[in-house]
C-alpha cells in the first residue's frame, strides 16, 4: 500500500514544462530549465543571448535568473563580441538591460577580461557599466584595478572611473 501511495505521489508531483510556453502558465512564475534561454534584440538584431538554470518572473515585470548565468554579447552586425558569466542576473523588461550579480566575469573575443561583483549591460547603447570594484586585464595580461567601469560590449573602448594601485619601476 505504501509503495502504491509513493508511486502516485511521484506521478502527481511531476510537471512537464513545454518549450516556448509563457511564464504565466507556471506555478509561482518559476521555471527550471536545461537551460532557460532568453534573447534580447535591438532593431531585429540579437544583442544578448542569455541562458540560466532557473528563471523567476517578479510581479513588477522584471525577470530574475540564477544558477550559472551565461550571456553572449553581440555587436550591431550580429557578431559575438564577448561573453559574461555570473551567479545571478536581473533582466529589466522596460529597457532590456541586464544586471549581473555575484562573481561576474566578462571575456571579450579580443582577449580583454573584466571581473566585478556587479555589472549592468545596457542593450540600447551596448554598454557595460559597473559602480563596484573591478579588475580589468588586457590581452597582454596587464592588470588594472579600480572602482567604476564603462565600456562598449567588446571592451575595446573602456574606462576605469577611479583607478587605484601603484606601479613600480625597476632601476
Amino acid at each position: 500500500m505504501k509503495l502504491i501511495g509513493l508511486v502516485l505521489l511521484l506521478f502527481s508531483c511531476t510537471q512537464e514544462i513545454k518549450k516556448g510556453t509563457s511564464i504565466s502558465e507556471h506555478v509561482d512564475n518559476l521555471i527550471y530549465g536545461d537551460p532557460i534561454r532568453i534573447e534580447i534584440s535591438k532593431n531585429n538584431k540579437i544583442s544578448m543571448e542569455i541562458s540560466s538554470d532557473t528563471l523567476y518572473q517578479k510581479n513588477n515585470g522584471h525577470t530574475i535568473l540564477y544558477g550559472s548565468v551565461y550571456v553572449d554579447l553581440f555587436n550591431d552586425d550580429g557578431m559575438k563580441t564577448s561573453e559574461l558569466h555570473s551567479d545571478s542576473a536581473i533582466v529589466y523588461m522596460n529597457s532590456d538591460s541586464l544586471k549581473a550579480i555575484g562573481d561576474v566575469f566578462i571575456h571579450s573575443t579580443k582577449g580583454l577580461k573584466l571581473f566585478s561583483d556587479e555589472i549592468v549591460l545596457f542593450n540600447d547603447r551596448k554598454l557595460v557599466k559597473s559602480e563596484k570594484d573591478v579588475i580589468f586585464t588586457s590581452s597582454s595580461n596587464d592588470t588594472l584595478y579600480g572602482k567604476g567601469f564603462w565600456s562598449n560590449f567588446d571592451m575595446t573602448k573602456s574606462q576605469i572611473i577611479k583607478p587605484k594601485g601603484t606601479i613600480s619601476q625597476e632601476k
